[in-house]
């Protein structure tokens, strides 16, 4: 039982131990935790509210809203301003027109026939006599009139007054009716219109109530309302001015005052921008969309990734360092959004992401992490387009200007650039937005500052960042290369042929490294440090021997061993002083697993034909795993291999140099380093140009007079210590101490041609 449970935790460890499970933790976690801060700040908060209640808080708009109710609302007062669609009745003028053109010809007819009986016979009814005969409509307009007007029409001297009337339905009143839009529902008015115009313009009582009776009778609708059209017209008109008229509330304004009453067109909104708390429990429709669209922009980054930065996405620390810097940029911009929600996306820190990866990485990885977060922090500001737009922008510059910065005071200058470029985007989108300039000019500011401050926030994460992810940064590599480091002074000081062959070695692995594209800093530190090992034992290494050599007195087995462990020692010695991975991975790789080949064969000699196994005379390894490791193990055999050539031509040079890179590639040195032939030519090219520009041929000096050996600073020392000789006799000083200050400047002048011409080479 106990064995089945050891057996189950052992399994259960190798899956924890396994790379591609703790990448895979990786990304879940971060994934999970991005996730946590996106679903609270890409959510709207939300109030309980119901209508006729007072709000408790100020509720602002998350982000740019119509009041449709509003909108509405004034869309229906407009629209009764709205004329309906009239259709008019063809021949209603035609008929009013006959009815009055026939009314005066039956009333003239009526008049010829009663005028003279009414004359001879005064006492008779007027009334009495139209009922006699029938005259038609016109009879039934005259019996409707009152008996006095009646009395009147039918007296002689009438006749003018008649006629007046006539034309002025006929000739004035009918040609406006004609033109008038006549309806059932404004022909009263119209009718008061024109009874209005004839108390005007007939003097007569009499006559007046005749005319106000006859437009009565024969004034009908000449038109009608398209019931139809009219509504189609209506809702065009509702539909064009909500278009055009929008009642909006921008972001950050208040939809509610604390204390105001909550009226139906605020639950609209609020119900529309989904701040109002309508349900018991969460949102898993809106929950499952952010996670997903999450998992893609994650998924899309690994293959990313995998494809074009592999050694990054293999390496199980820049993975973690990625992520850590991708949750720290959506938890400052989740920050933002909590405290200060009006100019949040301003505020967003949001490019210290580019400028730390392409610091730590890569600009290409910079890049494309900064385009995850743009949308990822996007999903908390959807309705700001200038924030998108500028921190994609920004960010892409914030990441080429960070790029190999081996100077703060650059990193801070490009603070200054990125807070600029946000002022443009800002600027540009508020033209195209026709913001107030007060508006944009204010958010510019603020994303100006935004700039600066995540440089400086960048910068002062640097050292923790280096120090938790043991990672390494040309600012780094800088403070490493310092000659004052306490590794580099004491190789100065306790092993001097090693110091300054790492010197050599890393002049030459910088510019070969350039050459090929690698990090050339790291080379060149990493080879400074490489030799750190032989601190421990430094006159067993040949360019520290002034006299004996010791390795005269022990066994080639015991040199071997000697030898091959400086670079565990100086691993053991780069842990104690923290040097970074990369210097430490550079220290152990720097031999690979190359055949100490003198003490090999030393040891095959003395054995006289007892097998001397050759594993034994190896470097323990690893391999160089990285470009930079590899150009520095080439660089040490070249620099040592050449020190030793007697005869320096250039050829000379180039045969050794290719003869060592090819020895080196048979032995299966540089299998995991990822070089190409191409590269190795170009390492072979870099190195002869460091090398013939340090052992370049010079011309031999003509043996000179002892009296002209002197340089021109020995004549000026010379010149100064007979200047002085004299002063003193003059100051009356001791006559033996003069005699001494002569003698020593007359040796000075006297030295060895030898020394002379050294001098002089120099």
């Amino acid at each position: 039982m106990k064995t089945d449970k050891k057996k189950e935790k052992s399994r259960l460890g190798q899956v924890f131990r396994n790379d591609f499970f703790q990448r895979l933790l990786i990304g879940i976690i971060s994934l999970l935790t991005v996730f946590a801060m996106i679903s609270t700040g890409a959510a709207s908060k939300r109030y309980k509210l119901t209508l006729g209640m007072r709000s408790e808080f100020d509720i602002r708009a998350p982000r740019d809203i119509e009041n449709t109710k509003k909108t509405e609302e004034l869309a229906l007062e407009k629209v009764k301003e709205i004329p309906p669609v009239i259709r008019e009745l063809e021949l209603a003028n035609t008929k009013m027109l006959g009815d009055v053109y026939d009314f005066f010809d039956d009333l003239d007819n009526i008049r010829s026939q009663l005028v003279p009986t009414l004359r001879e016979n005064p006492e008779k009814d007027p009334a009495g006599l139209i009922k006699e005969n029938d005259y038609g409509k016109s009879a039934s307009i005259l019996l409707n009139m009152p008996q006095e007007v009646l009395t009147h029409l039918f007296k002689q001297e009438t006749n003018q007054e008649i006629s007046d009337l006539k034309q002025l339905l006929i000739r004035e009143f009918m040609p406006q009716i004609s033109t008038t839009n006549i309806t059932e529902e404004n022909l009263s008015q119209i009718l008061a219109s024109y009874h209005l115009k004839i108390d005007q313009r007939i003097s007569s009582i009499q006559m007046q109530q005749l005319g106000k009776r006859i437009i009565s009778e024969i004034l009908v609708p000449n038109s009608i309302i398209d019931e139809e059209a009219t509504e189609n017209r209506k809702n065009t008109f509702i539909e064009t001015y909500k278009s055009e008229n929008p009642v909006m509330i921008y972001r950050n304004e208040i939809i509610l005052r604390k204390g105001e009453i909550v009226t139906a067109d605020k639950i609209d909104v609020l119900r529309r921008l989904g701040s109002l708390d309508e349900k018991s429990g969460p949102d898993y429709l809106f929950l499952v969309s952010v996670l997903l669209l999450l998992f893609m922009l994650w998924f899309v980054l690994a293959l990313f990734m995998k494809f074009f930065s592999k050694r990054h996405f293999s390496n199980r620390n820049d993975l973690l360092l990625i992520a850590t810097i991708i949750v720290l940029t959506v938890f400052l911009s989740w920050m933002a959004k909590e405290v200060i929600p009006e100019y949040a996306p301003y505020f967003t820190i949001g490019f210290i992401a580019p400028v730390l990866l392409a610091i730590f990485l890569n600009i290409q990885l910079a890049v494309v992490v900064n385009l995850v977060i743009t949308f990822v922090v996007s999903l908390m500001f959807p309705d700001n387009a200038s924030f998108i737009i500028m921190l994609f922008i920004s960010g892409t510059v914030a990441a080429f200007l960070s790029a190999n910065a081996s100077q703060r005071r650059k990193i801070s200058l490009a603070g200054l650039i990125i807070g600029s470029v946000n002022v443009v985007v800002v600027a540009c989108v508020g033209v195209i937005e026709k913001k107030e300039w007060t508006t944009f000019l204010y958010e510019g500011g603020i994303a100006f500052l935004n700039g600066i401050l995540s440089v400086i926030l960048a910068i002062g994460l640097l050292p923790f960042l280096e120090s938790i992810f043991n990672v390494i940064t040309p600012l780094k590599l800088l403070e490493l290369a310092d000659p004052n480091h306490p590794l580099l002074k004491r190789l100065l000081m306790e092993a001097p042929g090693t110091y300054h062959h790492s010197l050599m070695v890393g002049n030459l692995s910088e510019v070969a490294v350039r050459q090929i594209g690698g990090n050339a800093l790291l080379a060149r530190v990493g080879a400074y440090f490489h030799d750190i090992g032989k601190l421990k034992r430094p006159g067993f290494f040949k360019e520290n021997q002034m006299s004996e050599n010791p390795h005269d007195r022990i066994t080639p087995n015991l040199s071997t061993l000697v030898i091959t462990s400086h670079t565990k020692d100086g691993e053991e010695l780069a842990q104690k002083f923290k040097l970074p991975r990369a210097i430490r991975d550079i220290i152990v790789q720097h031999h690979g697993s190359t055949l100490v080949a003198y003490f090999y064969h030393k040891a095959i000699q003395g054995e006289k034909g007892v097998d001397v196994k050759e594993g034994n005379f190896r470097y323990e390894g690893p391999k160089p795993q990285s470009r930079e490791a590899a150009v520095v193990l080439l660089a040490d055999s070249v620099e040592a291999a050449v020190r030793s050539l007697q005869d320096k031509t250039k050829g000379k040079i180039e045969g050794l140099i290719r003869k060592i890179i090819k020895d080196k590639l048979d032995d299966g040195q540089l299998d995991n380093c990822d070089l190409t032939l191409k590269d190795m030519d170009d390492i072979a090219n870099a190195f002869l140009t460091v090398l013939s520009g340090v052992f370049h041929e010079r011309n031999e000096y003509p043996e000179l007079e002892k009296k002209n050996s002197l340089t021109e600073l020995d004549n000026q020392v010379y010149n100064i210590i007979q200047q002085d000789k004299r002063e003193k006799r003059n100051e009356g000083s001791n006559s033996k101490q003069a005699e001494e200050e002569v003698s020593s400047s007359e040796e000075y002048k006297n030295s060895d041609d030898e020394c002379g011409e050294d001098r002089i080479e120099d």
